[in-house]
Parts: structure tokens; C-alpha cells; sequence
């Protein structure tokens, strides 16, 4: 009897297996969607639509993205979290994973859970610059600038909540440099002031600001990498400054509906690795400002949950209040 159960068992166990053998071999069967919850034209959007372009090639069957935006990007991410598991239906994921998380968003859906983290894609690193007016050239001579000033200046982000800003409070606390942050709707604003003289102090993202300090618009104090970036090569990682626990980035990576098949998400992952390996996506990712990077899907659990552990520190530490918390 037990030696028929045994049997049985195998049996069913290699039924289940090579199910999911063919399911995994049969993929891509259909149209698959990429689902970039950012609205296009954004730095973002061009990453999507690269990782799609060169899946569409790499498959032979045809990858479109879709741009589902707002709610910080909950909605797109909700679209994809109740989607069939089946790898016809993928999202673009990205730092909001933990983020949305640490500054408890109200969400419909639970990121560890009803998610399954493929591959990391790509990271784009936080800058910290100002006005090219003030009497600052370095790191030193701005922490000495700050720690002068009557009123605690204010530093410049894309928006309260995301990654810059939630940085941005980090590396304040961090060095003890007292600011105070004034949140815009978008890089673009921000820069413009920061470039005006309005608010004295910026942090985001690399690019576009990056370029902004190469053309000696503004001074770049130090970036949140642990080697130099090619937009601003002439800025110093925050490691040179001797806080590599301020490395940190905005990351992206593909994500698919939590039961997916293992077959499909094996092959997935291996396209990932060999997207981000390809010279050509190196050279197109860096010109947004980003680094490719590429993970087991393991390692891109591990990531996000780190990430979320950090950012609800540093929410909690510095008070941060937004719109849209439970």
C-alpha cells in the first residue's frame, strides 16, 4: 500500500510539474502586456517601451506596453496584481513597491503577496545640488553654509512622497543638516526655482538635473551612488564622502501577478538577464540616467523588502504625512 501511494504521489507530482513545463513552453501564445503605471513620455515610459521592444524580439511574439497612470502608481499596479496569472500580463514595477508601503498608502492589493518579483531592471540614483549662486563648491562648505543660515533653507523635490524626497529627509537626518523640504509637482518646477533662486537647495533624480550641473547651471554636492555618474562625472558619491549608508536609488524591475507559472517566470527572469547584459540597452538605459542591473527573482523580494524597511524609518523618523494614508 505504501509503495502504491509513493507511486500515486510521483505520479501526480510529475503531472503537475510537466503541466507546468508545457504552460511554460506554450508561452507566449498571445500579445503580452506590459502595463508602465506612469503616463508616457517620462523616463519611465522610455524604459518600458525599450524592455518591450527588445522582448518582442527576443520571444518573436509581440510585447505591448500600456501606460495606466495615477494614484502613485496603485491603479496600474492594482490592473496587473488582479490579472490572470499566466505571463500575458506584466508591470513595470518600480521603488513604489516599498515606498507606497513605508508611507501607508491605502492600497487593494498587498505588494509581497500579490506580486511576484522577476527581475530588477535598472536603478537611477538621487542628486543633491544647488543654486550656482551660493557660496558653496562642495560638500563641506554646504553643510558649513547650512548650519549659518538664521532660518533652516528649504531643499526642492518632484513631489512629497517619492523617492528623492524620502532620500532627501534621510540625508537630512543623517548629517543633521536642519532643512525643511517644499515639495513640486514634477522635476521640472523644482529645477526652474532652484535654477531661479527661489528655494536654494534641490534633490532628484540624476537626470535632468544631472545635465543642469554638467552645463554649470548648478552645483552638484554629491549623488547617492557608490561610483560616479557619467551625466555629472565631476560630482562626488556619497560613499567619497564617507556615508555609503546613504547609497540608494530609485529602482525598476518587471513584476508579474503572484501563481505565476515557475516555467514562465524562470523564462522570464532570463530575458530580464539578458536584456539588461545587451550593450545596446546599456547605452539607450544611460542616456535616461539610468544603470541596469538584473536579479533572481529571489534577490528582488530581498530588495524590496529592505527598501520598505528603510522608507518607514525614515517616514517615521521625519513625520512624513501624505495624501491618501490609512
Amino acid at each position: 500500500m505504501l509503495k502504491r501511494r509513493n507511486v500515486i504521489a510521483g505520479t501526480v507530482g510529475w503531472t503537475i510539474v510537466g503541466s507546468q513545463a508545457v504552460r511554460a513552453q506554450a508561452w507566449p501564445s498571445q500579445t503580452v502586456k506590459l502595463v508602465v503605471p506612469y503616463a508616457p513620455g517620462g523616463a519611465s515610459d522610455a524604459l518600458g517601451r525599450l524592455v518591450a521592444e527588445k522582448m518582442t524580439a527576443l520571444l518573436g511574439q509581440q510585447v505591448i506596453v500600456e501606460n495606466k497612470a495615477g494614484g502613485n502608481t496603485i491603479i496600474g499596479m492594482d490592473a496587473v496584481a488582479k490579472a490572470r496569472p499566466d505571463g500575458n500580463t506584466l508591470l513595470l514595477g518600480s521603488t513604489t513597491l516599498a515606498t507606497n508601503v513605508a508611507l501607508n498608502l491605502k492600497q487593494p492589493f498587498d505588494p509581497l503577496k500579490d506580486f511576484q518579483p522577476i527581475s530588477t531592471l535598472a536603478d537611477i540614483h538621487d542628486l543633491l545640488a544647488v543654486n550656482k549662486d551660493l557660496p558653496v563648491r562642495d560638500y563641506a562648505s554646504f553643510a558649513d553654509w547650512v548650519n549659518a543660515q538664521p532660518n533652516r533653507p528649504r531643499f526642492a523635490c518632484s513631489g512629497i512622497g517619492n523617492q528623492p524626497h524620502l532620500w532627501g529627509e534621510f540625508f537630512r537626518s543623517r548629517t543633521r543638516l536642519k532643512m525643511d523640504v517644499v515639495g513640486y509637482k514634477g522635476s521640472a518646477d523644482a529645477i526652474r526655482d532652484v535654477m531661479g533662486g527661489h528655494v536654494p537647495v534641490l534633490v532628484d533624480v540624476v537626470l535632468p538635473t544631472g545635465n543642469h550641473v554638467a552645463q554649470g547651471r548648478m552645483t552638484g554636492i554629491c549623488i547617492s551612488a557608490a561610483e560616479r555618474s557619467p551625466i555629472c562625472p565631476a560630482v562626488p558619491t556619497v560613499v567619497e564622502l564617507g556615508m555609503p549608508d546613504l547609497v540608494s536609488a530609485a529602482f525598476y524591475g518587471l513584476v508579474a501577478p503572484a501563481g505565476i507559472p515557475a516555467g514562465v517566470a524562470e523564462r522570464l527572469n532570463s530575458l530580464c538577464r539578458e536584456i539588461v547584459r545587451d550593450e545596446g540597452v546599456k547605452a539607450k538605459v544611460a542616456q535616461l540616467g539610468l544603470v541596469t542591473t538584473g536579479s533572481t527573482p529571489a534577490a528582488f523580494v530581498e530588495k524590496v523588502k529592505f527598501e520598505t524597511e528603510l522608507w518607514t524609518r525614515v517616514v517615521k523618523e521625519n513625520g512624513i504625512k501624505v495624501e491618501g494614508q490609512g
